[in-house]
Protein backbone atom coordinates (compact mmCIF):
# COMPACT_ATOMS: atom_id res chain seq x y z
CA UNK A 1 0.00 0.00 0.00
CA UNK A 2 1.41 3.50 -1.20
CA UNK A 3 2.23 6.23 1.22
CA UNK A 4 -0.46 8.52 -0.14
CA UNK A 5 -3.04 5.81 -0.17
CA UNK A 6 -2.50 5.04 3.51
CA UNK A 7 -2.83 8.66 4.73
CA UNK A 8 -5.71 9.26 2.73
CA UNK A 9 -7.46 5.72 4.03
CA UNK A 10 -6.41 7.28 7.35
CA UNK A 11 -8.40 10.21 6.90
CA UNK A 12 -11.41 8.54 5.59
CA UNK A 13 -11.44 6.43 8.83
CA UNK A 14 -11.07 9.50 10.82
CA UNK A 15 -13.96 11.19 9.16
CA UNK A 16 -15.86 7.94 9.10
CA UNK A 17 -15.46 7.44 12.92
CA UNK A 18 -16.20 10.54 13.88
CA UNK A 19 -19.69 10.99 11.40
CA UNK A 20 -20.42 7.19 12.63
CA UNK A 21 -20.79 8.59 16.36
CA UNK A 22 -23.94 10.43 15.75
CA UNK A 23 -25.46 7.00 14.50
CA UNK A 24 -24.12 5.73 17.50
CA UNK A 25 -26.46 7.72 19.43
CA UNK A 26 -29.03 7.39 17.81
CA UNK A 27 -29.22 3.91 17.61
CA UNK A 28 -27.68 3.82 21.54
CA UNK A 29 -24.77 1.34 21.06
CA UNK A 30 -21.64 2.39 21.48
CA UNK A 31 -19.65 4.21 20.00
CA UNK A 32 -16.44 1.71 19.54
CA UNK A 33 -18.95 -1.07 18.04
CA UNK A 34 -18.76 1.40 15.45
CA UNK A 35 -14.93 2.13 15.56
CA UNK A 36 -14.63 -2.29 15.52
CA UNK A 37 -17.06 -2.60 12.35
CA UNK A 38 -15.10 0.44 10.32
CA UNK A 39 -11.98 -1.60 11.39
CA UNK A 40 -13.15 -4.65 10.21
CA UNK A 41 -14.62 -3.18 6.51
CA UNK A 42 -11.25 -1.41 5.89
CA UNK A 43 -9.38 -4.88 7.22
CA UNK A 44 -8.14 -7.80 4.91
CA UNK A 45 -11.45 -9.45 6.06
CA UNK A 46 -13.89 -7.43 3.59
CA UNK A 47 -12.36 -4.86 1.61
CA UNK A 48 -8.86 -5.92 1.81
CA UNK A 49 -7.74 -2.69 2.22
CA UNK A 50 -5.94 -2.73 5.36
CA UNK A 51 -3.83 -6.07 6.09
CA UNK A 52 -2.46 -5.96 9.52
CA UNK A 53 -1.01 -8.43 11.46
CA UNK A 54 1.59 -7.08 13.47
CA UNK A 55 0.86 -8.17 16.97
CA UNK A 56 3.33 -6.26 18.56
CA UNK A 57 2.98 -2.86 16.80
CA UNK A 58 -1.11 -3.40 18.00
CA UNK A 59 0.23 -4.51 21.45
CA UNK A 60 1.99 -0.46 21.44
CA UNK A 61 -0.51 1.32 20.15
CA UNK A 62 -3.04 -0.56 22.30
CA UNK A 63 -0.71 0.50 25.41
CA UNK A 64 -0.19 3.87 23.98
CA UNK A 65 -4.30 4.41 23.62
CA UNK A 66 -5.06 2.96 27.21
CA UNK A 67 -2.81 5.04 28.54
CA UNK A 68 -4.26 8.16 27.37
CA UNK A 69 -7.81 7.21 28.03
CA UNK A 70 -7.22 6.09 31.53
CA UNK A 71 -5.27 9.55 32.13
CA UNK A 72 -8.50 11.09 30.91
CA UNK A 73 -10.70 9.19 32.94
CA UNK A 74 -9.04 10.38 35.95
CA UNK A 75 -8.82 13.50 35.03
CA UNK A 76 -13.11 13.67 34.97
CA UNK A 77 -12.68 11.78 38.33
CA UNK A 78 -13.17 13.57 41.44
CA UNK A 79 -12.21 11.80 44.57
CA UNK A 80 -15.48 13.04 46.74
CA UNK A 81 -17.49 10.81 44.45
CA UNK A 82 -15.28 8.31 44.08
CA UNK A 83 -13.86 7.46 47.92
CA UNK A 84 -17.83 6.05 48.41
CA UNK A 85 -17.59 3.98 45.87
CA UNK A 86 -14.13 2.74 46.82
CA UNK A 87 -14.55 -0.25 48.22
CA UNK A 88 -16.95 -1.87 45.96
CA UNK A 89 -14.71 -1.26 43.15
CA UNK A 90 -11.67 -2.66 44.75
CA UNK A 91 -13.95 -5.82 45.16
CA UNK A 92 -14.48 -5.87 41.97
CA UNK A 93 -11.43 -5.53 40.47
CA UNK A 94 -9.90 -8.24 42.66
CA UNK A 95 -12.56 -10.62 43.92
CA UNK A 96 -14.99 -10.09 40.52
CA UNK A 97 -11.90 -10.45 38.45
CA UNK A 98 -11.24 -13.76 40.01
CA UNK A 99 -15.08 -14.73 40.00
CA UNK A 100 -15.38 -14.25 36.39
CA UNK A 101 -12.15 -16.03 35.88
CA UNK A 102 -13.29 -19.09 37.29
CA UNK A 103 -16.76 -18.94 35.62
CA UNK A 104 -14.77 -18.80 32.61
CA UNK A 105 -12.78 -21.72 33.33
CA UNK A 106 -14.94 -24.05 34.74
CA UNK A 107 -16.98 -23.28 31.04
CA UNK A 108 -13.62 -23.88 29.35
CA UNK A 109 -12.80 -27.12 31.22
CA UNK A 110 -16.66 -28.86 30.71
CA UNK A 111 -17.94 -27.03 27.16
CA UNK A 112 -14.44 -26.87 25.43
CA UNK A 113 -12.51 -29.59 27.08
CA UNK A 114 -9.49 -27.44 28.49
CA UNK A 115 -7.23 -28.74 31.21
CA UNK A 116 -7.83 -27.00 34.26
CA UNK A 117 -4.20 -24.99 33.90
CA UNK A 118 -5.15 -23.79 30.68
CA UNK A 119 -8.77 -23.04 31.63
CA UNK A 120 -8.26 -20.72 34.31
CA UNK A 121 -5.43 -18.84 32.12
CA UNK A 122 -7.97 -18.65 29.47
CA UNK A 123 -10.09 -17.21 31.98
CA UNK A 124 -7.25 -15.16 33.35
CA UNK A 125 -6.84 -13.48 30.12
CA UNK A 126 -10.61 -12.44 29.62
CA UNK A 127 -12.12 -12.41 33.26
CA UNK A 128 -10.87 -8.35 34.02
CA UNK A 129 -12.63 -5.45 32.27
CA UNK A 130 -11.47 -3.36 29.61
CA UNK A 131 -10.97 0.48 30.94
CA UNK A 132 -10.98 1.56 27.06
CA UNK A 133 -14.12 -0.29 26.54
CA UNK A 134 -15.65 0.75 30.06
CA UNK A 135 -14.95 4.77 29.59
CA UNK A 136 -16.16 4.57 26.10
CA UNK A 137 -19.42 2.91 26.61
CA UNK A 138 -20.02 5.11 29.96
CA UNK A 139 -19.53 8.26 27.87
CA UNK A 140 -22.71 10.00 27.81
CA UNK A 141 -25.21 7.71 28.52
CA UNK A 142 -28.12 8.10 30.70
CA UNK A 143 -26.42 6.54 34.10
CA UNK A 144 -26.68 6.79 37.69
CA UNK A 145 -23.09 8.43 38.52
CA UNK A 146 -22.08 5.94 41.31
CA UNK A 147 -22.76 3.01 39.37
CA UNK A 148 -20.50 4.83 36.41
CA UNK A 149 -18.31 6.01 38.74
CA UNK A 150 -18.12 2.39 41.03
CA UNK A 151 -17.75 0.81 37.05
CA UNK A 152 -15.04 3.47 35.83
CA UNK A 153 -12.63 2.96 39.37
CA UNK A 154 -12.53 -0.62 38.80
CA UNK A 155 -11.77 -0.91 34.99
CA UNK A 156 -8.80 1.69 36.11
CA UNK A 157 -7.47 -1.15 38.93
CA UNK A 158 -8.05 -4.51 38.13
CA UNK A 159 -5.32 -4.43 36.30
CA UNK A 160 -2.82 -6.42 38.70
CA UNK A 161 -5.23 -8.67 39.89
CA UNK A 162 -5.34 -9.61 35.83
CA UNK A 163 -2.27 -9.66 35.84
CA UNK A 164 -1.55 -11.84 39.00
CA UNK A 165 -3.88 -14.01 37.56
CA UNK A 166 -2.62 -14.93 34.25
CA UNK A 167 1.25 -15.29 35.05
CA UNK A 168 -0.19 -17.36 37.89
CA UNK A 169 -2.15 -19.34 35.86
CA UNK A 170 1.30 -19.20 32.96
CA UNK A 171 3.48 -20.50 35.56
CA UNK A 172 1.20 -23.58 36.08
CA UNK A 173 0.80 -24.17 32.61
CA UNK A 174 4.50 -24.41 31.83
CA UNK A 175 6.34 -24.53 35.21
CA UNK A 176 3.72 -26.73 37.37
CA UNK A 177 6.57 -27.93 39.63
CA UNK A 178 7.91 -24.18 40.74
CA UNK A 179 4.57 -22.72 40.50
CA UNK A 180 3.76 -20.51 43.62
CA UNK A 181 0.94 -19.08 44.72
CA UNK A 182 2.38 -17.58 47.68
CA UNK A 183 5.50 -15.58 44.70
CA UNK A 184 2.26 -14.75 42.86
CA UNK A 185 0.34 -13.35 46.08
CA UNK A 186 3.63 -11.09 46.64
CA UNK A 187 3.61 -9.98 43.17
CA UNK A 188 0.04 -8.54 43.62
CA UNK A 189 0.93 -6.27 46.14
CA UNK A 190 3.91 -5.19 44.95
CA UNK A 191 2.19 -4.26 41.52
CA UNK A 192 -1.10 -2.65 43.72
CA UNK A 193 1.12 -1.16 46.19
CA UNK A 194 4.16 0.41 43.91
CA UNK A 195 1.14 1.60 41.02
CA UNK A 196 -0.42 3.14 43.89
CA UNK A 197 2.86 4.61 45.40
CA UNK A 198 4.11 5.42 42.18
CA UNK A 199 1.19 7.26 40.82
CA UNK A 200 0.55 9.26 43.76
CA UNK A 201 4.83 10.31 43.63
CA UNK A 202 4.10 11.44 39.35
CA UNK A 203 0.87 13.18 40.62
CA UNK A 204 2.44 15.44 42.75
CA UNK A 205 5.36 16.24 41.12
CA UNK A 206 2.68 17.32 37.62
CA UNK A 207 0.47 19.30 39.65
CA UNK A 208 3.46 21.36 41.66
CA UNK A 209 5.81 21.50 38.12
CA UNK A 210 2.47 22.38 35.90
CA UNK A 211 1.52 25.30 38.18
CA UNK A 212 4.73 26.73 39.18
CA UNK A 213 7.01 26.54 35.51
CA UNK A 214 6.20 29.57 33.48
CA UNK A 215 6.28 28.23 29.65
CA UNK A 216 7.10 30.55 26.88
CA UNK A 217 3.64 29.30 25.00
CA UNK A 218 0.06 27.99 27.05
CA UNK A 219 -0.20 25.42 24.34
CA UNK A 220 2.96 23.71 25.65
CA UNK A 221 1.03 22.72 28.93
CA UNK A 222 -1.33 19.76 27.43
CA UNK A 223 1.75 18.78 26.11
CA UNK A 224 3.47 18.74 29.35
CA UNK A 225 0.43 17.12 31.26
CA UNK A 226 0.44 14.46 28.84
CA UNK A 227 4.16 13.63 29.70
CA UNK A 228 3.47 12.77 32.86
CA UNK A 229 0.89 10.03 31.73
CA UNK A 230 3.75 8.37 30.04
CA UNK A 231 6.19 9.07 32.58
CA UNK A 232 3.79 7.43 35.06
CA UNK A 233 3.51 4.14 33.25
CA UNK A 234 6.80 3.73 32.10
CA UNK A 235 8.71 4.15 35.53
CA UNK A 236 5.57 1.87 37.14
CA UNK A 237 6.43 -0.78 34.37
CA UNK A 238 10.22 -0.17 34.81
CA UNK A 239 9.59 -1.23 38.52
CA UNK A 240 6.99 -3.78 37.65
CA UNK A 241 4.16 -2.29 39.10
CA UNK A 242 0.51 -1.52 37.72
CA UNK A 243 1.07 1.15 35.18
CA UNK A 244 -2.27 1.61 34.02
CA UNK A 245 -3.16 2.16 37.97
CA UNK A 246 -0.40 4.37 38.13
CA UNK A 247 -1.67 6.78 35.37
CA UNK A 248 -5.33 6.04 36.99
CA UNK A 249 -4.09 7.12 40.39
CA UNK A 250 -1.69 10.10 38.81
CA UNK A 251 -4.79 10.90 37.16
CA UNK A 252 -6.86 11.25 39.64
CA UNK A 253 -4.27 13.26 41.59
CA UNK A 254 -4.18 16.05 39.42
CA UNK A 255 -7.74 16.20 38.96
CA UNK A 256 -8.51 17.27 42.80
CA UNK A 257 -5.79 19.46 42.97
CA UNK A 258 -4.73 23.12 41.88
CA UNK A 259 -3.97 22.80 38.05
CA UNK A 260 -3.75 26.22 35.75
CA UNK A 261 -5.50 26.31 32.46
CA UNK A 262 -7.39 23.04 33.90
CA UNK A 263 -10.38 23.70 31.38
CA UNK A 264 -8.27 23.73 28.37
CA UNK A 265 -6.13 20.77 29.41
CA UNK A 266 -9.40 18.84 30.00
CA UNK A 267 -10.12 19.67 26.71
CA UNK A 268 -7.04 18.91 24.77
CA UNK A 269 -6.79 15.53 27.06
CA UNK A 270 -10.85 14.51 26.16
CA UNK A 271 -9.74 15.11 22.66
CA UNK A 272 -6.83 12.73 22.35
CA UNK A 273 -8.99 9.88 24.61
CA UNK A 274 -11.73 10.39 21.63
CA UNK A 275 -8.95 10.13 19.18
CA UNK A 276 -7.44 7.24 21.11
CA UNK A 277 -10.26 5.03 21.25
CA UNK A 278 -11.24 5.75 17.35
CA UNK A 279 -7.43 4.28 16.71
CA UNK A 280 -7.28 1.45 18.79
CA UNK A 281 -10.82 -0.11 18.39
CA UNK A 282 -10.23 0.41 14.73
CA UNK A 283 -7.01 -1.73 14.99
CA UNK A 284 -8.42 -4.33 17.18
Amino acid sequence: MSLQFTILLIGILLFAAVWTTKLSSRLNIPALLIFIALGMIAGSDITGFIRFDDAELAQLLGTVALIIILFEGGLQTAWKEVRHELAPSLSLATFGVFIATSIVAVASHYILGFSWANAFLLGAIVGSTDAAAIFSVLSGQPIRRKVGSTLEVESGTNDPMAVFLTVLFLEFVTNPEEASLLMGLGSLVWEMSMGLLIGLFIGWTASTLINRIDLSSSSFYPILLMSFAFLSFGLADTFHASGFLAVYVTAIYISNHELVYRQTLVRFTMSMAHLAQIGMFIVL
